[in-house]
């Protein structure tokens, strides 16, 4: 409280004299030496005061470093509000800021304090976090070439941890999105090399708390842990697993590290349930499970959540307890629903203002665009010459070889529309062959039906109709129909309406939204793009190649 007190009486203080001053003809400038000290007051006792005050002293301490044309103050101000910001998930605050800071940053060449590194990195996440991955890792890996520069080595050390926790995020989206080994091999490569980093920091160093070394440890240790459940087939992965889950556990369980149970232990319970679930230890898959549960509703975090609703609901189907089972599977499928609507962010806002940023820099050179576009334009234009003609050869070709198909095909076999998927089923083989055959068989009657024409049909609710996990049957779907559950879908719906326009002639004169309509989309924007990538031409050029022959059969 004296800090607080004391820190609240040297900016009161400040404010005052600025304020007398104004009235004089010589007011007495703050220099910067005296905004990085008050900066240096405030990290050490931010914990005393609270967001919305932090906030005003950083913005005043920012804005009389701007007005006095302070460097140093402007980037050690305004990193400190980033990272003020970002831990109130604040994000278009942050990137807004972050540009802001990156113009004065460009002509830095070292970063001794880390500010500059940690202002990358703080942009990069709160990119990432709207959505823009890609920004978002470019300006991490600035961050690295900064983090060389960073006097001392513990900080080094950190920041190099984090960095490159940061790039395994980015490449384990990609990973969960391709099965493309580079994307594997760079998800386990950061993973290691932020371990190794972590590690060198020292036990006893005067900047880095062990609290923050091994918060920092033990998450990468789970993270590795997760790592190899997720590839269970290979030999030796839950062994693997196992090991650095366990050691996650005994870092949390050593009072010498202080690091709280929080959000995180909550991640490792629902992790261990995982890896007792792969081995078949049901009951201790139950056990971690309901730990987990225990300690979410003291840490309210949904997803942790939803991901023991999941195991518990898995487990109980395994064993044999149906009520259990259903019970938790009731409760998953409604809190993943609610996620997933609630999950949809709008990063609109971010994009505009980059598309903003670029236009600006191209404004300042417009007579180079100009003559720059003219001779595109030449060019594009015969290059547009030819590839219409060489397009509208290769739609030809597709339309007449979905018409061959319609024509030759048993009244009862679906056509063999195009699929570009090359999606593979996961490698969590805890399916028993029984629910994999009973899935496979109520995936026949569903192609037979017309229950995929709902445009409300969702995974959770046709795995409850199934009565099973949903992901069992997304595991099923790749395995055997080599695509995802909406491609899946859209492919039925596709190849219903197909079979339509072919064999009912009235449909070819009905609107293309009415047609979307009945075979279960939702809008027009979403059939038509998935008409053109499952058939190889758009819903028009189908109907418009229909009506003429059918003229010219008359």
């Amino acid at each position: 409280m004296k800090k607080f007190f004391y820190l609240f009486l040297t900016f009161l203080s400040f404010h005052t004299s600025s304020a007398q001053n104004s009235k004089q003809s010589d007011p007495a400038p703050m220099t910067e030496s005296s905004v990085i000290e008050k900066l240096d007051s405030l990290a050490k006792n931010q914990n005393t005061i609270g967001l919305k005050q932090q906030e005003v002293l950083l913005l005043q301490l920012k804005a009389e470093s701007e007005k006095r044309g302070y460097e140093r103050g402007i980037l050690e101000s305004g990193e400190f509000l980033m990272v003020l910001y970002l831990n109130q998930s604040k994000n278009k605050e942050v990137v807004e800021l972050g540009n802001q800071l990156k113009k004065i940053a460009q002509n830095q060449r070292k970063d001794p304090s880390g500010r500059i590194s940690n202002m990358y990195r703080t942009c990069g996440l709160a990119l990432s976090y709207l959505g823009l991955d890609d920004a978002g890792k470019k300006d991490v890996e600035t961050a690295i070439t900064y983090v060389g520069t960073i006097k001392d080595a513990d900080r080094k050390q950190l920041r190099l941890t984090q960095c490159y926790m940061d790039l395994f995020s980015y490449y384990n989206s990609r990973k969960n999105q391709s099965d493309k080994k580079i994307y594997k091999d760079s998800t386990l490569y950061y993973l290691q090399e932020a371990l190794k980093a972590g590690k060198k920091i020292s036990d006893n160093s005067g900047q880095i708390s062990r609290y923050i070394k091994y918060n920092e440890i033990e998450s990468i240790y789970m993270r590795l842990g997760i790592f190899y459940l997720e590839y269970p087939a290979t030999k030796g992965n839950l062994e693997l697993a196992e090991k650095n889950l366990l050691e996650a556990q005994k870092i949390y369980e050593n009072k010498d590290y202080n690091i709280p149970p929080a959000l995180g232990k909550t991640i490792l319970l629902n992790q261990l349930s995982w890896l007792y679930l792969e081995k078949k230890e049901y009951k201790k898959s139950i056990d971690f499970a309901n730990r987990a549960l225990e300690l979410e509703k003291l840490y309210k975090r949904p997803t942790a959540r939803v991901e023991s609703f999941e195991f518990l609901a898995t487990c109980y189907a395994e064993i044999g307890e149906k009520e259990k089972a259903a019970f938790y599977m009731r409760k998953y499928t409604s809190l993943k629903d609610s996620l997933n609507t609630a999950n949809r962010l709008n990063a609109d806002t971010t994009m505009k203002e980059m598309i903003a940023e670029v236009d600006d820099s191209h404004k300042k050179n417009t007579e180079k665009q100009l003559i720059y576009i003219s001779v595109l334009a030449l060019v594009a234009a015969t290059a547009i010459c030819i590839l219409w003609i060489r397009k509208s050869r290769i739609m030809r070709r597709k339309y007449e070889q979905i018409i061959h198909q319609l024509k030759n095909e048993s009244v009862s076999n679906p056509v063999k529309i195009n699929n570009n998927e090359s999606e593979h089923p996961g490698n969590k083989k805890f399916i028993t062959d029984k629910t994999e055959q009973k899935i496979l068989t109520n995936l026949e009657g569903f192609e037979q039906s017309d229950i995929f024409l709902e445009n409300s049909i969702t995974i959770g609710a046709l795995a409850s109709r199934f009565e099973t996990n949903p992901r069992y049957l997304s595991d099923i779907i790749k395995k055997h129909k080599f695509q995802n559950f909406n491609n899946y879908i859209n492919g039925l719906r596709v190849n219903y309406i197909v079979h339509k326009l072919y064999h009912e002639p009235i449909y070819r004169g009905y609107k293309i939204a009415y047609l979307a309509q009945e075979c279960g989309f939702s809008s027009l924007q979403a059939f038509i793009p998935a008409f053109r990538k499952i058939v190889g031409v758009t819903p028009f050029y189908f109907i418009q190649n229909l009506k003429g022959e059918e003229n010219n059969t008359m």
